[in-house]
């Protein structure tokens, strides 16, 4: 009688798990290809696509991620300007990003609220960067997208799904692939 009990048991958790785990609602979403069903699809992992936001740059201009959808792709890097890794990968996406940037959008979202437009308008400009969008720190988006460190990137597809997640500096080799990647998606 135990031993039945137990399986009995397994089986239902099983099939709690399984229905837990399924969407009711039965929405698909096509992500390269694949179909991805329920809200797994919706996230900041690979694959998936990520939270909505709309940002206002130092130079004024309000973006909304969603908007490059269907139009380019989008770099997001979160970064501060006392990070000397980022001020490391600043150093050669100088170099590398203007001749992606009719191609790929690059949108750095500065971590530390502390900073406001003028502080990060001087490491802009001190650094020479142009072609890329420099924003404030927003803790909403902070958090939805979970960054607790800097040179943190996100490559988010023409078809708004994310192609890659990861932080650590990146060589100009690195770099040119996740271009690239951003241009091929």
């Amino acid at each position: 009688m135990d031993r039945e009990y137990v399986v009995l048991s397994l089986i239902l958790l099983s099939l709690i798990t399984v229905s837990a785990c399924t969407s009711s609602s039965g929405h698909q979403v096509a992500v390269s290809g694949n179909i991805v069903t329920g809200q797994s699809s919706f996230g900041i992992e690979k694959g998936q696509f990520p939270p909505d936001f709309t940002i206002k740059t130092i130079d004024g201009k309000e973006l909304k991620l969603s908007q490059f959808r269907n139009d380019r792709p989008i770099l997001l890097y979160f970064w501060a300007t006392w990070c000397p890794f980022c001020r490391q990968d600043f150093t050669v996406v100088r170099e590398i990003y203007p001749k992606y940037a009719d191609k790929v959008a690059f949108l750095a979202i500065d971590l530390d609220i502390s900073e406001n437009s003028e502080i990060i308008k001087q490491y802009k400009d001190k650094m020479k960067l142009e072609g890329i969008d420099f924003a404030e720190g927003d803790a909403n988006i902070l958090s939805n997208y979970q960054i607790t460190h800097t040179t943190t990137k996100y490559a988010i597809a023409k078809n708004g799904a994310i192609l890659y997640k990861g932080s650590g500096v990146f060589n100009e080799q690195q770099w040119e692939i996740l271009f690239n990647g951003l241009v091929n998606s």
